[in-house]
């Protein structure tokens, strides 16, 4: 394995013994992106096959020290400035045009706006931002589209979208039996799609969507056009969608029979999407064994 798919795979939420913020070379960011877990619990509103995450192992903390997370970002601000981040593995292995800050991106552990003090984290991170005068590197929220009309994260979405901010929000599925088959929430499919219009009607939004290899089987014909009507629906009334991010399984997940699709899968599947939705750009971001 090359030390560019190391980095790659490292997306470990673990910075020396930082509790809140982490960084990773993303590929769907094209460089460094400092994470922002929201969800030190490990508590989730979805159960999705393919989450890496290890519910399993006790989490370090449950609580969330807005100060210590300041303080954290704060530090790895300065180390991704300096170049230091890029002296250290994995980071050393980056590529020269992947050695830039391309976002501060609200991830982690669970869904980042179940955190009650989502808007406070996205207005003291916006500060932060400006005081260092970083108006090239994006604020994303990294969401499963729940929670993106209650009140609380609206308010969180209008700090976070006047200051370079972009919406990567979930849609894995196009009928409500494989929604819950891979998704296994108790949220219903209607909300997730009513909150992707009602969002995407007023600020673009990017779709993140990862299908998979489950129990030996792909998403059916019947699932992708289900998707694709899905998708068309939203734009038919007034949505802004920015691209579709499709991807698949990248690391170990604790479902065994959740595996990535292989690449001529992957290719199958975004045929199917970009002829449906010609105009709409499809990224494509194979698994780990496809990567050069």
């Amino acid at each position: 394995m090359s030390d560019l798919i190391k980095a790659h795979l490292d997306h470990r939420r673990l910075w020396r013994k930082f509790d809140y913020c982490y960084p990773v070379i993303s590929r769907r960011s094209r460089g460094l992106s400092l994470g922002v877990n929201l969800n030190p619990d490990k508590i989730c509103n979805f159960d999705c096959v393919y989450c890496e995450v290890d519910r399993l192992t006790p989490p370090r903390r449950k609580d969330l020290d807005l100060d210590q997370l300041e303080r954290e970002l704060a530090v790895l601000l300065d180390v991704a400035d300096s170049g230091e981040i890029y002296e250290v593995p994995p980071f050393d292995s980056a590529q020269p045009e992947q050695r830039r800050l391309n976002d501060i991106a609200f991830s982690g552990d669970g869904e980042p706006t179940t955190a009650r003090e989502f808007p406070e984290v996205v207005a003291r991170i916006a500060r932060l931002k400006d005081q260092r005068g970083l108006d090239e590197v994006k604020l994303v929220l990294i969401t499963d589209s729940s929670r993106l009309e209650a009140p609380e994260v609206v308010k969180g979405l209008e700090t976070l979208m006047a200051h370079q901010g972009e919406i990567w929000a979930k849609l894995d599925a196009g009928t409500e039996g494989y929604y819950q088959s891979i998704c296994r929430s108790q949220v219903p499919f209607q909300r997730i799609l009513d909150n992707l219009l009602a969002t995407a009607r007023r600020w673009p939004i990017v779709l993140q969507t990862l299908f998979l290899d489950w129990r030996g089987q792909g998403p059916s014909e019947s699932e992708l056009e289900a998707y694709c009507d899905r998708v068309e629906h939203l734009r038919n009334q007034g949505g802004l969608l920015q691209a579709i991010q499709l991807y698949t399984v990248a690391r170990p997940t604790p479902e065994p029979e959740a595996r990535p699709l292989r690449r001529l899968e992957l290719d199958a599947v975004a045929a199917c999407l970009r002829s449906r939705l010609a105009d709409l750009p499809v990224e494509v971001y194979y698994g780990p064994e496809e990567w050069a």
